[in-house]
């Protein structure tokens, strides 16, 4: 996994962290946080990507498959592909995480 990916995934760890910690679950064991954190944040990258992706030109998909090729690009060069090439990329990912959370912590409410 290259470093774009590392950072990215640090960032969805947390946000998952928090949203079960929003549901109560701040007692979970390492262990349990452990295996499902990875999966729950796997979620919302696939959800974010298909909420980005269509947003894309057809030039700019061709970039972004260029890029995310290269081993070399950094978080910062990825989070400013994705400013310059989606206007609302903020706006975009902020509705798609809360919509995430908000499914999550109903899932998880249902199983406490």
């Amino acid at each position: 996994m290259n470093h774009t990916q590392d950072t990215q995934f640090d960032f969805l760890h947390q946000f998952i962290q928090r949203t079960l910690d929003d549901a109560g679950f701040q007692n979970l064991t390492e262990q349990t946080r452990a295996e499902y954190i990875p999966q729950f944040a796997a979620e919302a990258e696939r959800r974010i990507g298909l909420a980005l992706i269509p947003r894309l030109s057809p030039e700019s998909a061709e970039e972004l498959t260029t890029m995310l090729a290269d081993d070399a690009v950094t978080p910062e060069q990825l989070r400013e592909f994705w400013k310059r090439s989606v206007p609302d990329f903020e706006h975009v990912v902020e509705r798609t995480l809360n919509e995430f959370s908000k499914e999550l912590q109903d899932t998880l409410a249902n199983i406490s």
